[in-house]
């Protein structure tokens, strides 16, 4: 082996991956699982139309979903803990704005016996009062910590204003919401949506049909039916016509930057290429607007932008904390940035370079069976079948720099974005 020498660079041409297969419990759980990977673990994840979408007030969503592992009617907090602690597994609950999920991980050969503590969280959580105090009460310390820092400042500020302070997306958290959360609504909430109807399952690992057989033991019963249809409330977005928004805090070192504007989910034709412009932008190390604010300018130590798509819409945003003092010259090259994209092509080696990137952390994300999970999980969300990855690898090998000039002028008129600065202005 020449040592001296640099390896080969080869060209991502296709990534291959498995494929979730689909089977159902006896009570009709769909069950999509991955056999994949060399060892013996297993994720099991439980989905439910249950995030804060579904919820008639601030925070139940949440607090169900953050509670139910803390005490049920067979094991309290700590033995629910010491069982996953004795068999080596780990319980993680997460709540998005759609969906509510409630994971394990664990060893194959203890599946039986960490998946009856999970029967037990999922199907017979009591909502202690005394875990639900403690909860409200570390929540809403860390919340006014939160609030004394001005990128949280910006961004409650920005969601607000993007989609309007009644819908799901824009609206923010006060301290005082968590004094209002009660036990009776932590247990209508899981009554009416912790059920077999309103579930879907996932796992991922060495799966056989051992494995499949035990989640039907806990999960397949009809003891835990619930309604066939869960109404999904339409809410109106509402963006301010405030074209910038002004959180001063005069005592600030940094002020915090937020830009951009409504955008569209990843069931839009023109997500992929957006994607891909918005790498160019800001979505990796090498971007532009790192490359100019933070390694030229050094207003910053790091500046980035995000499309963030969810099920009903999504947003285009530019974030940034800079010096004080020189929080309208970073506005500056911000919106010098966006205009040269919109009026510029990208030079080719610069495109090649992002599309390289790109495709690499495609790669990764398809690495493993839990992240095999996570990609199904990504598209089955949105009703999306696996041909979107394709696609998207397509689409990120053909797109043209002109192309891209054109969704730049259409997408990123910082005329029609909105600024939010928290800090000094």
């Amino acid at each position: 082996m020449n040592r001296k020498k640099t390896p080969g660079f080869e060209e991502i041409k296709k990534i291959k991956y498995i494929k979730a297969k689909k089977t159902s419990l006896k009570n009709g759980i769909p069950v999509h699982y991955i056999n994949a990977g060399t060892q013996d673990v297993i994720r099991v994840d439980l989905l439910f139309n249950a995030g804060v979408w579904f919820q008639e007030k601030p925070l139940v969503s949440s607090t169900t979903n953050a509670l139910m592992g803390e005490g049920t009617k067979k094991y309290n907090s700590q033995q629910i803990s010491e069982k996953f602690d004795f068999y080596g597994a780990h319980f993680n609950a997460s709540v998005d704005y759609h969906a509510a999920t409630v994971s394990l991980y664990t060893l194959s050969k203890y599946l039986n016996e960490t998946l009856e503590v999970l029967e037990q969280i999922v199907k017979h959580p009591v909502f202690p009062i005394k875990e639900l105090e403690n909860y409200i009460r570390n929540k809403k310390q860390d919340l006014t910590i939160e609030l004394t820092k001005v990128k949280t400042q910006a961004r409650r500020e920005f969601l607000k204003a993007i989609f309007g302070e009644n819908h799901p997306y824009g609206h923010v958290i006060e301290p005082e919401d968590y004094e209002k959360v009660n036990t009776k609504q932590l247990s209508d909430f899981h009554k009416c949506l912790y059920n077999a109807s309103n579930c879907k399952i996932v796992v991922a690992g060495k799966i056989d049909d051992k494995v499949l057989k035990l989640i039907n033991r806990y999960f397949g019963g009809k003891d835990w039916q619930g309604k066939e249809n869960i109404e999904i409330k339409k809410f109106a977005v509402k963006t301010t016509k405030e074209k910038r928004i002004v959180v001063e805090k005069k005592d600030a070192v940094q002020s915090a930057i937020r830009i951009g504007c409504e955008l569209f989910s990843k069931t839009h034709p023109d997500f992929i290429k957006m994607q891909v412009l918005n790498t160019v932008l800001g979505g990796y190390f090498g971007s532009r607007l790192m490359t100019n604010i933070r390694e030229d300018k050094g207003y910053t130590y790091g500046i980035g932008s995000v499309i963030f798509s969810f099920k009903e819409s999504g947003y285009f945003v530019i974030v940034s904390e800079v010096g004080a003092k020189v929080c309208k010259d970073a506005i500056k090259e911000v919106k010098k940035e966006l205009k040269c994209l919109r009026e510029e092509l990208i030079p080719k080696e610069e495109l090649k370079r992002v599309k390289s990137y790109m495709l690499g952390e495609m790669l990764r994300n398809f690495d493993g069976p839990f992240a095999l999970a996570d990609a199904f999980i990504g598209v089955d969300a949105y009703g999306l079948k696996y041909k979107f990855y394709d696609e998207f690898v397509q689409t990120i090998k053909d797109v043209t720099p002109a192309e891209l000039k054109k969704l730049a002028v259409k997408y990123l008129d910082d005329k029609k974005m909105i600024e939010v600065i928290a800090g000094k202005y």
